[in-house]
């Protein structure tokens, strides 16, 4: 638990302390003023943040006060809290969660009274002193909802599978039944289309793979095919193929190596996903074993280019001849890398109106050598030349610019996306789509670059008046409701750059 300091409020000092420090006090009001020690709204609002607190008419009043310094370790924390500045107050309601969150510099003190008293006259009983308890229906509200189970009867899973994966699966034998059915809760189900690449050779080990149904083949490049003359999508010769109840992925587990083979999908496959951090010790799989020298050598007989191999692939362009050509794509890919980063990052929903209207606005923004620019990524992207980028082209660029992304990773981004998403279809992202995220990504990178001059101490967060000073000539293109947050008295507070950079391109944050 964090210490009292002798002003009687706790001192939070992790993000342990921040958890159990709310877990104490579900029956009281927690507030919770964030700050920063070289923040000079900050030290200006501390005696009155006290005195609020030493109030005579809060004596014996369920509230408890505490204060939480930012840091660089806890910087993604305090995001992910929604502090977008500082100095920041929250008040917690026990199972309720947060019910205020507004940043404070000195000139807001009578805002917290004001707020204070709000909570206090609806949440305290005048008899009992006490916060009022929460009542049955507005517990049910609260409650997180349960997605479908899948049952062994499911139509997905049936009792064969079910059955080989306990007792035909080689590397499940030694797992208690209560380790293997935990197992199985975690496993994941995942869909893949003709041509996905569900690993790469030479990437590290994380998942455990077995065929629930449909076709892959297994590819490995040798050592002596040039990385540089062979195209991007050349995945070596094709050693065997796999088919339901086939797995793969478990050389790298027990070796703690690099996958040894790239996996390409042949037809529509289900395959069951095992995390390496899921699986029990008592498992080979278990990254806290390894495989000795007989099992290793056993598991690798699979994963050997036949003896008469040799490189097929010729060069037919002179390297010197491509070099600039090799250049140029090489930042296009870093662009469209930057696009999709930021993609997973803001979770965009492609299919709100409004948010194509907002998008279409920066894509007008755009100067005609850089929408030219974009078009040229789009192009390179659009391999087949449809007009949309499908799952397998975003990946294969995420892959082409060392920004691994699994299936699931950008299967998840997309769905929370778009709300009608189906996995079992082809989703593709249109060229408006694109040319907008583009647009909002290079605005983004813009401004948070910009801002990011001014954080000289790597902090993450800059005084509201810099902000001022550096937008003053840009103000008219930004609407007043995008930046109220530095239009504030306390030009010394110190606003979350990131955030607000997302709030000027009117992104959800």
């Amino acid at each position: 638990m964090p210490l009292l300091s002798p002003r009687g409020i706790y001192q939070i000092k992790s993000e342990w302390q921040y958890r159990n420090f709310l877990d104490a006090n579900p029956d009281k009001l927690v507030v919770i003023k964030y700050f920063a020690s070289y923040c000079r709204a900050c030290k200006a609002l501390e005696p009155k943040f006290v005195a609020v607190k030493d109030d005579r008419q809060l004596v014996d009043l369920p509230i408890v006060w505490a204060e939480y310094q930012s840091q660089r370790k806890n910087k993604d924390l305090f995001q992910q809290l929604n502090v977008l500045a500082l100095p920041t107050v929250q008040f917690y309601d026990g199972d309720r969660g947060v019910v205020e969150n507004f940043p404070c510099g000195p000139a807001k003190i009578p805002l917290l009274k004001q707020k204070l008293a709000q909570f206090l006259n609806a949440r305290v009983d005048p008899d009992t002193r006490q916060l009022k308890p929460t009542s049955e229906d507005e517990r049910q509200s609260m409650l997180p909802r349960v997605d479908r189970e899948v049952s062994v009867s499911d139509e997905l899973i049936t009792k064969e599978h079910i059955d080989y994966l306990r007792h035909g699966m080689p590397f499940f034998e030694d797992l208690s039944q209560p380790e293997f059915d935990e197992l199985l809760g975690k496993a994941r189900l995942l869909t893949f289309e003709a041509g996905d690449l569900i690993i790469r050779q030479g990437m590290p080990p994380t998942t455990f793979y077995v065929l629930k149904s449909g076709k892959v083949e297994m590819c490995i490049r040798g050592k002596f095919d040039d990385p540089i003359s062979t195209p991007p999508n050349y995945l070596g010769v094709a050693v065997n193929e796999l088919k339901t109840f086939d797995f793969f992925g478990e050389r790298a587990l027990t070796t703690g190596e690099p996958y040894a083979c790239s996996i390409r999908v042949l037809q529509k496959t289900r395959a069951f996903a095992f995390a390496v951090e899921d699986i029990p010790e008592s498992s080979i799989l278990s990254k806290q074993r390894r495989a000795n020298g007989e099992l290793v050598e056993k598991l690798t007989e699979r994963y050997l280019l036949p003896e008469d191999y040799t490189p097929t692939y010729q060069v037919v362009t002179p390297r010197d001849e491509c070099v600039l050509e090799l250049l140029v794509r090489f930042k296009q890919i870093r662009q469209a890398a930057k696009c999709f980063q930021y993609i997973m990052k803001s979770q965009p929903n492609w299919g709100d109106q409004g948010e194509i209207a907002r998008r279409s606005m920066l894509v007008n923004k755009l100067s005609k050598a850089q929408a030219d620019e974009f078009q040229d990524v789009f192009n390179i992207v659009d391999k087949d030349k449809k007009g949309k980028i499908s799952l397998l082209e975003m990946r294969k660029f995420m892959e082409s610019a060392r920004e691994n992304k699994s299936t699931d990773e950008l299967m998840e981004m997309l769905a929370r996306a778009n709300p009608k998403f189906d996995e079992n279809k082809d989703y593709a992202i249109s060229r408006d789509e694109f040319m907008g995220v583009m647009a909002e990504a290079e605005f983004y990178n813009l401004f948070t670059e910009t801002f990011t001059e001014l954080d000289l101490d790597q902090t993450g967060y800059v005084r509201a008046g810099d902000l001022d000073d550096v937008l003053g000539g840009v103000r008219d293109l930004i609407s007043n409701d995008k930046t109220n947050i530095i239009d504030v008295e306390d030009k010394d507070m110190l606003i979350d750059y990131e955030q607000f950079s997302k709030m000027l391109l009117g992104a959800a944050l």
